[in-house]
């Protein structure tokens, strides 16, 4: 339940980081942010739709 609050949060907080914006130079650590955020938020999304169980090896 967590995933689904702190993923969109990084997210965020990784477009921030890049100054909202694809061109240029971006920061690793920002683009690291915003990946990460949005697999833990897809993932957060599948858990809470019932395809993936917490007991059933995927996540």
């Amino acid at each position: 339940m967590l995933g689904i609050v702190l993923g969109p949060a990084a997210m965020v907080c990784g477009w921030l980081a890049m100054g909202r914006t694809w061109s240029g130079a971006r920061p690793t650590a920002a683009v690291v942010a915003l990946v990460l955020g949005a697999i833990d938020t897809l993932l957060a999304i599948i858990w809470l739709s019932g395809a993936a169980t917490p007991g059933m090896g995927m996540l």
